[in-house]
């Protein structure tokens, strides 16, 4: 099957509805995938110079009441900690791989550090939870998540590959026993015909909008096009030998692709979805963490992930507009 043919593989139900769907959509690797079958051309690829979009830090007051009011899950009386049986199935949860390089590992000594949540901007990463295991990701917006293709799509081919929507919980900050911006759930999930009909690490990346509006109380971060090549990297998730917790390895970005950034930061199987990001005034999201080492030439020698290309930023920006 020819790279242009496989893109034709989308079920039928999906090729009927052309008078909704563009041709040219179907061998756009960055065209977007919704889990309700659309599918968009991704548009305006060509940049001039950086685009960014600002980060947000959040509400001043953090209440249960005011996570009521954004439409979070909260559990009165619980003091914002999981129940011990909440705490070991979720601790339990496999981290699932892309593929079988897809397992991140520690670069030599361990460099990672753990990060305490009830702040900004460590409380606007999120802990995913779903039918397949977990991952993390990170707010982009008051009701968006940005994370890795895999951890929403099995990269099988068309909208038949996402994940249950119904087994996804978002807990933004979560931190070991505590979740103290409780949790959300998914309204619908999002990623690209590249990842989803060939699982090209490439493309690896997706959104999920939620039922809630909890960044409005817990931030989120920007996202920028800037060249990566010799940028600070931090990778912040939930590393699955953890439990629970989040924390970070700095680095820089020591190589770049088209569309991949490479780093020597340490990361574990359940960081799949981190940001990779430096400060700048604030958090901003430069990458998408997704792999190990693997293969050859400079895949083989660093861990890596996602770049924001300009077509990546203007999806990201699209999913973060939907309501």
């Amino acid at each position: 099957m020819t790279k242009q043919s496989k893109f034709y593989s989308l079920p039928l139900a999906l090729i009927m509805a052309g008078a909704m769907v563009p041709l040219h959509a179907y061998s756009g690797q960055e065209d977007r995938l919704s889990d309700d079958g659309t599918i968009e051309a991704v548009a305006g690829t060509e940049a001039t110079g950086t685009q960014s979009l600002k980060p947000f830090s959040g509400s001043a007051a953090v209440t249960n009441e005011a996570l009521n009011s954004e439409g979070v899950s909260v559990y009165d009386g619980s003091g914002g900690k999981f129940t011990d049986e909440e705490f070991a199935r979720l601790s339990a949860l496999p981290v699932p791989g892309a593929t079988e390089a897809g397992t991140e590992i520690i670069l030599g000594k361990d460099t990672r550090e753990r990060t305490y949540t009830t702040t900004y901007p460590a409380r606007a990463k999120v802990l995913i939870t779903f039918s397949a295991g977990r991952c993390s990701g990170v707010m982009i917006g008051k009701n968006t998540v940005a994370t890795a293709g895999h951890c929403i799509h099995t990269g099988s081919g068309g909208s038949g590959g996402f994940y249950p929507k119904s087994s996804f919980r978002i807990y933004a900050g979560a931190d070991g026993a505590s979740k103290p911006f409780g949790f959300c759930t998914a309204k619908s999930l999002h990623t690209v015909v590249g990842w989803a009909n060939g699982a090209n690490e490439e493309f690896d990346y997706g959104a999920i909008k939620l039922n809630c509006t909890v960044g409005n109380t817990v931030g989120w971060y920007g996202f920028s096009t800037v060249k990566p090549k010799g940028k600070p990297s931090i990778v912040q998730g939930y590393p699955g030998d953890k439990p629970l917790q989040q924390w970070f390895s700095a680095d820089k970005v020591a190589q770049m692709t088209t569309n991949q950034i490479f780093y020597k930061n340490d990361t574990t199987g359940g960081m799949s979805g981190s940001p990779v990001w430096y400060d700048k005034k604030g958090p901003f999201m430069i990458g998408i963490h997704g792999y190990r080492t693997h293969g050859s030439s400079v895949h083989k020698k660093f861990n890596h992930g996602k770049r924001i290309t300009s077509a990546t930023f203007n999806n990201l920006k699209n999913w973060k507009s939907l309501p």
